[in-house]
C-alpha cells in the first residue's frame, strides 16, 4: 500500500511522510505541509479523527473499521465469508483460525470467518483461534498449536499466506499429515514469492498496490478542490490453489 501512495507522489513530486504519533502531538508546520492523511486503524481512536478535522486535515480509513469517516473498502469481511462458506461446503465442520501476522488486518476477515459460521448455525466462540502474535517466531508456535489440538481441526482460515505456508509444511514435513487430505487450508494475500510453494495454497489477493495509489490521488484531488474525500472500493480476486479438499473420511 506504502508502495503505491509513493509511486502516486513521486509522480507529482511530493513526498510521502509516515507518521506514528497521534495528530495531537503534531506541529502546526508539519501539519500545514500536508494534503491529506491515510489512516491505518489500529489505535486510532474517533478523537485522533476529529483532531483531523479540525485541522482541516481530509483523511480515508485504510480498511474496515469502526471509525467514522471515509475509507478503502478491500473486501476483506465479504470474501473471508465467501472463502469459509467454500470450506463449510467441502463438509468441514472442526475448523480453526490462524492469525496474528498482522493485526490491523485480521479483524475485517475475522468478522467474516464469524458471518459464515452463524450463517451454518456454528458458535464462532467454539472455533478456536491462534495467533502467531505479530511475531515471525510465532507462526511457527501457533502452526504448531493447531496441529496439536484434538481433536485435530480438518480445516484452518489462516489470515496470512505466510501463516498457511508453515502450517502446510509443519504439517506435511513433521506431522506427516496431507494436505489437503487430512487438513485444508484457506488464507490470504496471494504473497508471489509463495506461488512456487506445493501444493498451492488457495487464497485470496488483495489490491493493497492499487489502493494506496487511487488514495493518495483522492487525496491530493480532494485538496485541491477543497472537497472531502470519500470511500474507495476494490474487489479481491480469489486465486484456488491445491490445499482446500472435502472433509476427510474419519
Amino acid at each position: 500500500m506504502i508502495r503505491g501512495v509513493q509511486t502516486t507522489m513521486s509522480s507529482v513530486q511530493a513526498a510521502t511522510l509516515l507518521i506514528s504519533t497521534s495528530p495531537e502531538q503534531w506541529r502546526s508546520e508539519k501539519v500545514s505541509t500536508l494534503a491529506g492523511v491515510i489512516v491505518v486503524p489500529q489505535d486510532v481512536t474517533a478523537r485522533d479523527l476529529d483532531i483531523l478535522k479540525d485541522r482541516k486535515l481530509n483523511y480515508i480509513l485504510f480498511g474496515e473499521s469502526e471509525l467514522p469517516g471515509p475509507c478503502i473498502q478491500l473486501g476483506q469481511r465479504v470474501v473471508a465469508r465467501t472463502l469459509t462458506e467454500q470450506v463449510l461446503k467441502h463438509g468441514h465442520r472442526r475448523i480453526a483460525i490462524l492469525s496474528g501476522f498482522d493485526f490491523c488486518l485480521d479483524a475485517a476477515k475475522r468478522m467474516g470467518v464469524h458471518d459464515a459460521l452463524q450463517a451454518a448455525g456454528i458458535d464462532p466462540t467454539q472455533v478456536p483461534e491462534f495467533s502467531a502474535k505479530g511475531q515471525e517466531g510465532g507462526i511457527f508456535q501457533a502452526a504448531q498449536e493447531v496441529l496439536k489440538l484434538r481433536p485435530r481441526p480438518t480445516a484452518v482460515v489462516a489470515f496470512d499466506d505466510s501463516l498457511g505456508s508453515i502450517l502446510s509444511f509443519q504439517a506435511r514435513r513433521q506431522e506427516g499429515i496431507e494436505v489437503p487430505g487430512d487438513l485444508s487450508i484457506v488464507s490470504f494475500h496471494d504473497w508471489p514469492y509463495l506461488n512456487y510453494i506445493e501444493p498451492s495454497l488457495t487464497t485470496v489477493k488483495f489490491e493493497f498496490f492499487n489502493a494506496g495509489q487511487q488514495a493518495a490521488d483522492a487525496l491530493n484531488q480532494a485538496a485541491l478542490r477543497g472537497q472531502e474525500a470519500s470511500d474507495l472500493s476494490f474487489e479481491p480476486t480469489y486465486r484456488p490453489g491445491q490445499t482446500l479438499g472435502p472433509v476427510p473420511c474419519l
